[in-house]
């Protein structure tokens, strides 16, 4: 705990001196006090944090101001990723959660916040769920390429476009999805890696856009598939038949032939087709509309499984989730993961649950991070769950061999 990094943005310096104090008995000795959100901005640039804690109420246009630029710089090139943020601030309840929302939406991945006066235990509570969450992301570093801090140099486009063009730098992880009374896998989500041949593994919000910008997004689709094809064909070899997702946009979903060409190849393994899950994510342009409805239904129709991705943003309107074939509704982990937190969110998962249960839809709750989750969700009448608190992406021989060990314990 006490190597943690940690930048104090406060307006008056009487706001931020108790928990300076609070900071240092706890044992943190690397904390830079910033006055300015200017100054914060120049020194986030000029040196990485683990956390930055920062009042909302700020002067030069309050913290919010801070997370717009921080955004930018993650756009420009110039950071990496997010620090983890703490609000620290006597604004209302509400002001808070809004500003817990702005965070996640522009990229912080670990957010809290916490009004004034914060007390001692309420600060060793916060440092330990930081320092677990840099582990988390340590983690994550290895295996996937996500900086486990701010200022890694990021990748230029032409490394990336460098990795996709070299040979067996793609490749796939399998997330399981586990019903949560138990805590049995019952399928997995296929995700698509890519690594650089010296720097290493490149995160998918890096690659996932270049590969859109060099329509490649068809020629990734098919690739994912013939991994998944591939453990689905070891995993039935072992009399398992569990469904495997796999993520595809609206445009590629639209293409010609697409529903044939999946069918054709799909068939040819000699797997039943309720093993497959297509996942649809991205928003939709209204020329491609009917053409994306006529996949989806050929698609279900002929005995594939067709998900609503990220339920709650972009594609995922109530329009959408009337008008097209869906087979299961996969809650969007922005609200999962911070509905312990916002009551709004809270009542967003809860009646997202209930819709889904009266259409007769599987509901899966991304963003399950915690047993509390799982707890909440249970009692939600949830039934489904994914997410770092349940299992990581991994790779597909280490699916198949969590779920030899599973067969084991059940037997």
């Amino acid at each position: 705990m006490e190597n943690l990094n940690i930048m104090l943005v406060s307006g008056p310096q009487r706001e931020s001196e108790p928990l300076q104090r609070l900071l240092l008995q706890a044992g943190i000795r690397n904390i830079r006090c910033c006055g300015h959100i200017r100054e914060a901005e120049q020194e986030l640039l000029r040196e990485p944090v683990d956390l930055l804690i920062c009042d909302i109420q700020m002067p030069d246009g309050g913290g919010a101001e801070l997370v717009a630029k921080v955004h930018a710089g993650l756009r420009r090139g110039e950071l990496a990723d997010a620090p983890m943020l703490l609000w620290h601030s006597r604004a209302s309840k509400t002001l808070q959660e809004s500003h817990v929302r702005l965070a996640r939406e522009a990229g912080f991945n670990y957010v809290w916040a916490a009004s004034l006066p914060m007390d001692a235990d309420a600060c060793l509570r916060l440092l330990r769920q930081v320092v677990q969450a840099r582990a988390a992301m340590a983690e994550a570093a290895g295996a996937h390429g996500v900086p486990g801090r701010l200022g890694t140099r990021p990748f230029s486009e032409q490394e990336v476009i460098e990795a996709l063009c070299s040979k067996g730098t793609i490749s796939i992880d399998l997330q399981p999805l586990v019903r949560l009374r138990d805590g049995a896998v019952i399928g997995a989500e296929a995700l698509a890696r890519c690594s650089h041949p010296t720097r290493g593994n490149i995160r998918p919000a890096v690659f996932l856009p270049v590969v859109n910008k060099l329509g490649l997004d068809l020629l990734l689709f098919f690739h994912v598939l013939g991994g998944v094809i591939a453990t689905q064909q070891a995993l039935a070899g072992q009399g398992v038949q569990l469904p495997i997702a796999i993520n595809a946009s609206a445009g590629t979903l639209a293409s010609p032939n697409i529903v044939s060409e999946i069918m054709s190849r799909w068939d040819r393994a000699k797997l039943s087709r309720s093993l497959l899950v297509i996942e649809l994510t991205e928003n939709i342009e209204p020329e491609i509309g009917l053409d994306l409805m006529v996949a989806l239904n050929q698609l279900r129709a002929n005995g594939f499984g067709i998900a609503c991705d990220d339920y709650g943003i972009g594609i995922s309107s109530l329009k959408m989730l009337s008008d097209m074939p869906f087979s299961s509704l996969k809650l969007d982990q922005l609200f999962v993961a911070s509905m312990l937190e916002s009551s709004r969110h809270y009542e967003i998962v809860r009646s997202s649950i209930q819709l889904g249960k009266e259409l007769k839809l599987q509901v899966v709750a991304e963003g399950v991070e915690s047993s509390r989750h799982i707890k909440a969700l249970r009692e939600m009448g949830c039934e489904v769950g994914q997410g770092f608190g349940l299992h990581r992406p991994m790779a597909p021989q280490r699916y198949i061999e969590l779920l030899q060990q599973e067969r084991m314990a059940w037997h």
